[in-house]
């Protein structure tokens, strides 16, 4: 279906949209501006991406079908599907075999704070089934990062391991660590489809993971995480560094969190006095 620009149309889920030869524009001053270079997916997206976030489209219910989007925004087959694509990989809508496109439930969520992360048991008061896949577990000399993330000296044998963590079968995480094994040499012999890292460091070490020094950022998935993580290559991820220190002060391990879209991360602030 061609384009069917210059036509003013009526949204009964929404405000007027007027489509011009050069993009989508809107009579409401609460969508977001974007210029008529935009490409059309994207000017649509948004308008879609507003409706979720202001609460017009609310979590789990049924959005206007791939016709009638067509319909109402004047624009191609192509176009809508690109628009929902690029909002199911930011985990904002979920689309269902022979059902049709809905807004995503609220997603899992993390505790943030000064204590470290155990995703594991995150998951667990949330009451959530879940299974964790070791896909490389190896030992090597430290490099240079390594060694500096960590403490030890370069060359020093560190152990890595990369997992990914399943909900309803479903990838949720991608999770790469580098361990200290001259603090913590017993890990080499766990079953970390059945233990947490997190417990299995307190027990191989005889001490309390105390605190966690975190940093959080944006990174596109790439090819190789949007594999691992079942979503498209330029998915946008959010991505956990930690260096985890025991109680005494000694750095344990330097972990990569990447998180699948759909996941927030919450904790509590207070204003110093």
């Amino acid at each position: 279906m061609a384009a069917d620009f210059g036509i003013r149309e009526s949204d009964a889920h929404g405000p007027v949209a007027v489509h011009t030869r050069r993009g989508i524009s809107r009579n409401s001053t609460d969508l977001p501006a974007l210029t008529s270079n935009d490409p059309i997916y994207l000017q649509l997206a948004a308008i879609m991406r507003e409706r979720i976030f202001s609460k017009r489209w609310t979590a789990g219910s049924k959005i206007p079908s791939e016709h009638e989007l067509m319909e109402v925004f004047g624009v191609a087959r192509g176009t809508v599907r690109k628009a929902l694509k690029s909002l199911v990989d930011e985990g904002l809508l979920v689309q269902v075999r022979g059902s049709g496109t809905y807004v995503a439930e609220p997603g899992i969520s993390h505790p943030a704070g000064v204590r470290p992360l155990s995703f594991a048991d995150s998951l667990r008061e949330q009451g959530k089934e879940f299974e964790t896949h070791v896909l490389e577990q190896s030992v090597s000399p430290a490099s240079v990062e390594v060694a500096a993330e960590l403490g030890i000296e370069e060359g020093v044998e560190a152990m890595f391991m990369r997992r990914v963590r399943t909900v309803d079968g479903e990838p949720i995480m991608c999770q790469e660590s580098w361990l200290n094994l001259r603090e913590c040499p017993g890990l080499l012999n766990i079953d970390y489809t059945k233990e947490s890292l997190f417990n299995a460091v307190q027990q191989c070490s005889g001490r309390k993971i105390k605190i966690s020094h975190m940093r959080y950022s944006a990174r596109t998935a790439g090819i190789e995480y949007g594999e691992l993580l079942g979503c498209s290559e330029s998915a946008a991820l959010l991505l956990l560094e930690q260096n985890i220190c025991l109680e005494d002060g000694v750095c344990i391990e330097w972990t990569y969190t990447w998180f699948k879209p759909g996941q927030t991360i919450v904790g509590t602030a207070e204003q110093a006095d």
